[in-house]
């Protein structure tokens, strides 16, 4: 018989055996394509100044600025509201995608980041100043 009439009269073996190999994707790094060394390193020093300078940032002048904002304020002194916001220091991921379209918390963070924006630059200032 021919391939016109139908095919071949007896399947044939195949010679070796076919293996398939399975591929998947790594959730994981999708995320650390994203993340560079050499900034994870900055961030890592930046943070580390940070708390063995506190003294020097975190002063009567940041306070009294968080005090007299009342937006800021009214949230910090809500326990369920930073009970979220701790949840953005130690999951900032999961955070994200739990308080991402909460407009409230993204208010927040705006303002707050505002707050301690000027409040760096400030300092930077008065450092470059001297």
């Amino acid at each position: 018989k021919g391939f016109l009439s139908g095919g071949l009269s007896t399947p044939r073996q195949s010679k070796r055996d076919n293996k398939i190999t399975e591929i998947k994707a790594n959730p994981k790094a999708e995320e650390e394509k994203l993340k560079l060394k050499e900034v994870q390193e900055k961030m890592n020093e930046a943070s580390d100044f940070l708390d063995k300078n506190s003294n020097e940032w975190l002063n009567e002048s940041l306070l009294n600025n968080i005090q007299s904002n009342q937006k800021i304020l009214g949230k910090l002194n809500n326990p369920q509201f930073m009970a979220a916001f701790s949840e953005f220091q130690t999951n900032p991921q999961e955070a994200a995608k739990k308080y991402g379209n909460n407009q409230e918390m993204k208010e927040f963070i705006q303002e707050f980041s505002g707050l301690l924006g000027s409040h760096f630059t400030g300092l930077a200032e008065k450092q470059n100043a001297k």
